[in-house]
C-alpha cells in the first residue's frame, strides 16, 4: 500500500507531462477548472476505492443470501434501461475521447483529414488528443504524456473513473434475477476501479489507451447486453466476438505496459507512469488475459463438446 502512494507526479512540484494539444470543438462543461487539485484529491483517497470494493463484496453476499428463498425479479425494462444507458454513454465517450480516429485513417491513405472529418454529422465532434499526439509526434509522448490536464479528453477521464462506480450496480441486476455470478465479474469491475483510481492519482499516459480500449469494448457490450435484454435473440457468434474483443483488449494492454517499462528501464526519457503503477497494471492485465481465454474455452469450447458427447 506505502509503495503503491510513492507517486511521481506532483511530488517535488506541480509539474507534470502532458500534451498541450486543444480540442477544436468543445461543449461549455467539457473542461477541468483545477486539474491540481483534483490530482492530489486521487492521490490521498484512490485507496478508499479498496473499502468500497469490499464493501460492494459483502452487498452483493447479503443481497444473494436474501434471494435465496425468493423468487427472481424479472427487472426486464429497468436492465434494458441501464445497458442501454451505459452503451449510450460508452459510444459518447469514445466519440469524444477518440473521434479523430478519422484523422488517423484518412492520414493513413494520404488524404487530406480536415476533408474526411469534417462532415455535417462529424463536425462537432473534436480531435482527439491521443491519436493527434500519435500522429504528429509519434508512439512515445502518445503513452508516456498524459492528456491535457484541462481539456475535454480530461474530463471524459474523470467520467470515466465515475462509470467504473456506476458499473457495480450490473451486478445488482445480476443477483435480484438469481443468475450465475462468476468471479472474473467480480474481479473485473473492483479491480479496474481500483487502478483506474489509482491511475487518475498519477494521469498515467498509458491510460489515453486504455481509455480508449476501455470505452470501445463497452460500446459493444452494453450494446449486445441491450438488446439482449430487450428479449432480441442473437447469434452465438456475437458474444464470442465479443469475449474475443475483451481478451485482445488484453493483451493490447500488456503490450502497452511492456513498450512503458522498456522505456523507463531501458532510456533516460521521462515517462508519466510509476513502477508501482506498471506492475499494478501488468499483474491485473496478466490475469484478466488467463480469465478471459479460461471463460472462453469454458463457454464455446467445452459446451459444444458436450453437446456433442
Amino acid at each position: 500500500m506505502f509503495a503503491l502512494n510513492n507517486f511521481e507526479l506532483y511530488r517535488d512540484n506541480l509539474s507534470g507531462l502532458h500534451t498541450d494539444y486543444k480540442y477544436r470543438y468543445a461543449l461549455p462543461f467539457e473542461k477541468v477548472l483545477d486539474p491540481v487539485e483534483k490530482t492530489i484529491y486521487f492521490q490521498k483517497n484512490w485507496s478508499q476505492t479498496i473499502t468500497v470494493s469490499i464493501g460492494y463484496f459483502f452487498v452483493v453476499k447479503l443481497i444473494q443470501y436474501f434471494m435465496k428463498y425468493r423468487s427472481a425479479f424479472n427487472l426486464r425494462w429497468p436492465l434494458f434501461t441501464w445497458n442501454l444507458s451505459l452503451a449510450l454513454f460508452n459510444i459518447l465517450g469514445f466519440i469524444r475521447f477518440a473521434e479523430a480516429s478519422c484523422y488517423l485513417f484518412s492520414a493513413q491513405l494520404f488524404l487530406y483529414p480536415l476533408y474526411l472529418c469534417t462532415f455535417p454529422h462529424l463536425i462537432i465532434l473534436p480531435t482527439v488528443d491521443m491519436i493527434h499526439t500519435l500522429l504528429y509526434q509519434g508512439i512515445y509522448p502518445s503513452l508516456c504524456y498524459s492528456v491535457n490536464p484541462t481539456d475535454v479528453a480530461a474530463y471524459w477521464s474523470y467520467l470515466f473513473f465515475l462509470s467504473k462506480i456506476v458499473e457495480l450496480g450490473d451486478t445488482l441486476f445480476i443477483v435480484l434475477r438469481k443468475k450465475r455470478l462468476i468471479f472474473l465479474h467480480y474481479y473485473h469491475h473492483t479491480s479496474v476501479l481500483i487502478y483506474s483510481a489509482h491511475s487518475g492519482a498519477e494521469n498515467t499516459g498509458s491510460g489515453k489507451a486504455f481509455i480508449m480500449m476501455n470505452f470501445l469494448a463497452h460500446s459493444a457490450m452494453y450494446t449486445y447486453f441491450a438488446v439482449a435484454s430487450y428479449g432480441i435473440r442473437l447469434p452465438k457468434t456475437v458474444s464470442m466476438i465479443l469475449t474475443t474483443i475483451q481478451t485482445v483488449q488484453m493483451f493490447a494492454g500488456i503490450t502497452v505496459l511492456a513498450y512503458v517499462y522498456k522505456i523507463k528501464t531501458g532510456t533516460n526519457l521521462p515517462c508519466q507512469q510509476s513502477i508501482q503503477n506498471l506492475l499494478f497494471g501488468t499483474l491485473l492485465y496478466v490475469t484478466f488475459a488467463v480469465l478471459f481465454i479460461q471463460y472462453f474455452i469454458s463457454n464455446y469450447f467445452r459446451k459444444s463438446d458436450k453437446k456433442m458427447k
